[in-house]
């Protein structure tokens, strides 16, 4: 089956656009900021109410145990849908090679699936640019990774 954005709900919407902006490692980034999880809770809470720390724990970069539940939730949906899939545990979180001295994330499999429909990423991930409380937001998430994308690409790594 085809999927199109407006057949997804708002937190599925947003995952798949932040999995489609292609960010680095987190741990290669040296930023939790640039977990999926953390995105994504950061451009829930920016859609529903403006405020992006609404699904972290207080005073971190943690998403909350409630929302961990829900994403986990949303990426069985979309894992059901045939839109994500799960990596194998213990895999670097970005596609492509691994460099041995790289410091790259490795994957929890519950919160970083693989994209299966790139289109459809991409289209959610056009949307959320399209929201004016998570613009900002998003363009300075998706800048900070090219500089790092730079940095990995210069030590090495190779993400093709």
């Amino acid at each position: 089956m085809s999927y199109e954005p407006g057949d997804l709900d708002a937190i599925e919407k947003a995952l798949l656009g932040v999995l489609g902006l292609g960010l680095p490692p987190s741990r290669a980034a040296g930023s939790d900021t640039f977990r999926v999880d953390h995105v994504t809770a950061v451009v829930i809470g920016l859609m529903a109410s403006g405020a992006g720390e609404q699904h972290l724990q207080p005073a971190s970069e943690a998403v909350t145990t409630e929302f961990r539940s829900t994403l986990r939730a949303t990426i069985e949906s979309l894992t059901e849908k045939g839109i994500v899939t799960r990596q194998a545990a213990g895999m670097p979180a970005a596609p492509g090679g691994f460099e041995a001295g790289l410091a790259v994330d490795m994957v929890n499999p519950d919160e970083h699936p693989v994209v299966l429909d790139r289109y459809l990423a991409q289209q959610c991930m056009e949307e959320l640019f399209n929201v004016p409380a998570v613009y900002p937001y998003l363009m300075e998430r998706y800048a900070r990774a090219g500089e790092v994308w730079r940095r990995l690409q210069d030590a090495g790594y190779n993400r093709d």
